[in-house]
């Protein structure tokens, strides 16, 4: 490479550096749109490649999207609306004469005294910051019109094109990424089942759970049923304890007080029935690929959630095992040459 060559090699990265951050700065106050319309893009794939065999590509990607929006988008909005509403309600009508009954009740049955007062607390406290964090920017959104519109147009758009070219898009990234063949399609291969695993397996898993969970809370007489399927719906993509972490204490809630029957009930539902559906529809719905500890699970749904609202449930660990992934992939194909002894 001749000096010159070198040199303009040096500029041109050197406004392809300028250019990527400013592009940076662009994207970012709609990231969380664009992470929205691409985890959409994904789900109605199926649907798009059904009927773009029927119908051109942008009447397609058109017709999907208003199926998404019926059969998505809308329910997704309404129960999330409605979960944090039931959340307000629960804590407002939670009162502290409640507290210092249940007390007594505890006292009374096993002789053992509990501060439940700071224990309501710290509970309320944790509670509702999850509750802020599933709802996302929801309610913030919504009070500025101007950023609601330009979001759903930020949306739209990054969703439709997905849809109508995301083939060309992905044989683009194929012809411009630096990579080997085996590692480049390694890389798509392993991602997409990881997307997969994560948007169809886990969610599919605790959806099922967690609408089971709240018929038996409704058929029981429980209040508040959307926000606690909400809430079992978060807590069941949570490995090792799952959906065990809201119908356990709901049970020994109905046995303090004095509820035996509905409490070996929902324990007994719980126990049997939510923890064979997880056992047994997991392999089902879940492929093969990179495999996740469970504590970069956890990491990946809390620290998504705080990041970017209900959909980080999502984007956290798949971003998180992307990472692992390239590391993996990374560790594998280009390790470092052993030092040479010298003599």
């Amino acid at each position: 490479m001749s000096a010159e060559s070198a040199r303009s090699k040096r500029f041109f990265l050197l406004i392809g550096i300028l250019v990527g951050l400013l592009s940076l700065l662009i994207v970012l106050p709609f990231l969380t749109w664009i992470l929205v319309g691409v985890i959409l893009a994904y789900a109605l794939s199926p649907i798009n490649n059904r009927l773009s065999k029927r119908f051109g590509a942008a009447l397609s990607a058109g017709l999907s999207i208003l199926i998404g929006l019926f059969l998505i988008v809308f329910p997704i909005v309404l129960i999330l609306g409605v979960a944090a509403n039931q959340a307000r309600q629960l804590f407002a009508a939670f009162e502290p004469e409640d507290v210092s009954q249940l007390d007594d009740v505890i006292v009374e049955r096993f002789g053992v005294q509990v501060d439940l007062a700071t224990l309501e607390d710290a509970f309320s406290g944790v509670v509702r910051t999850g509750a802020r964090g599933l709802a996302g920017n929801l309610f913030s959104i919504i009070g500025g019109l101007p950023e609601l519109f330009i979001g759903f147009t930020v949306l739209f758009f990054v969703l439709f094109y997905l849809l109508k070219d995301g083939d060309q898009a992905l044989a683009w990234a194929r012809t411009v990424l630096p990579l080997e063949p085996e590692v480049r399609e390694e890389l798509f291969d392993e991602t997409n089942l990881l997307i997969h695993n994560s948007l169809v397996g886990t969610a599919a898993v605790a959806a099922v759970q967690a609408v089971l969970l709240g018929g038996v809370f409704l058929a029981l007489g429980l209040g508040n049923v959307i926000f606690w399927i909400v809430t079992t719906f978060v807590a069941a993509m949570i490995p090792l304890v799952g959906a065990s972490i809201v119908w356990a204490p709901a049970s020994i809630y109905l046995f303090v007080v004095g509820r035996p029957i509905p409490a070996i009930i929902l324990l007994a539902f719980g126990a049997l029935i939510i923890s064979t559906v997880d056992n047994i529809l997991r392999p089902i719905v879940m492929r093969r690929g990179t495999q996740l500890n469970p504590a970069i699970t956890i990491i990946g749904i809390f620290g998504g959630i705080a990041l970017f609202g209900f959909v980080g449930l999502f984007i956290g660990p798949i971003v998180l095992g992307m990472m692992k992934l390239i590391i993996d992939i990374w560790v594998r194909e280009y390790p470092e040459p052993a030092p040479t002894q010298q003599q």
